[in-house]
């Protein structure tokens, strides 16, 4: 495997492409890094899309990291690439800072769905029914409702949400009706992440250390999808922390293949260093 970083060449042709791929919205990136890849029919990498602060390319263009099973061939000069070896030499027991842009889903019959997203969802609906609403409609109805609706009661109940989670910190200011349901629904989200998270790394042979406060997770965005049909998007998030191997086999093969899906559009890389 090569481990590449990868930065835009100063030609016309570059530049050119770039505004081509720019065009085809999150997909273009792929396509633009393709020209390192002609000889593949599949595709054999794997990237994360930086903008860059000015040190490695120019303040704002495009920096990618490129996880490749052959070195990328920058004969059409498009680009400028640096590229090295990747073989990590890893045993059990070992601890590894790592970042990933990932998308989160879940299956829930035989559809995906946004993990974050979901779970608010959930929520929302829970706390209609104890409400005796119809628990039906949007998110966005659904909050109206119980906003309109809940009594000191219900907000309260709200409140030992925000405690379990991350921005219990908040609580010690005095919080509206609309700042509570939506620092709940924040963690609410944050819970299910973690959920997420900490299943995903057993099935990569890896776990998080526990009561590690290093995890952490922001950059949430969800993305549009140019030619596909109406509202077709996806979503990634950014985690960063520390790592324990069990299973370094496992591990490395997960890393390789790229962790969850949308990988096409940029998640799914993980950058990992020893610690």
């Amino acid at each position: 495997m090569y481990l590449s970083r990868v930065t835009l060449g100063n030609s016309q042709e570059a530049r050119a492409e770039l505004v081509k791929a720019m065009g085809k919205g999150v997909y273009g990136h792929h396509q633009l890094l393709w020209h390192l890849f002609t000889s593949e029919k599949k595709r054999g990498f794997l990237f994360r899309h930086e903008q860059s602060d000015g040190r490695l390319a120019p303040s704002g263009e495009p920096l990618f990291y490129v996880l490749s099973k052959e070195k990328p061939d920058n004969t059409e000069q498009l680009f400028q690439v640096e590229s090295r070896s990747f073989s990590p030499q890893l045993k059990p027991g070992d601890e590894l800072g790592f970042q990933l842009r990932v998308n989160p889903t879940v299956c829930r019959q035989g559809k995906r769905h946004d993990v974050l997203m979901d779970a608010q969802q959930h929520w929302l609906f829970k706390e209609a029914k104890q409400l005796s609403l119809s628990a039906v409609g949007t998110k966005k109805q659904l909050k109206h409702q119980l906003l309109d609706l809940a009594s000191d009661e219900d907000i309260d109940r709200w409140k030992t949400v925000i405690e379990g989670g991350g921005y219990r910190g908040e609580l010690a200011s005095r919080l509206g009706r609309q700042s509570t349901i939506d620092l709940a629904l924040k963690t609410i989200s944050e819970q299910a992440l973690l959920a997420w998270w900490q299943q995903r790394s057993k099935q990569m042979g890896i776990r998080c250390l526990e009561n590690d406060d290093r995890l952490q997770a922001d950059g949430y965005m969800q993305h549009d999808i140019k030619g596909k049909q109406a509202g077709a998007m996806f979503s990634s998030v950014n985690l960063c922390g520390t790592l324990v191997v069990d299973e370094p086999d496992v591990f490395l093969a997960s890393l390789y293949q790229g962790v969850g899906r949308a990988k096409a559009f940029g998640c799914g890389l993980m950058m990992i260093r020893r610690v």
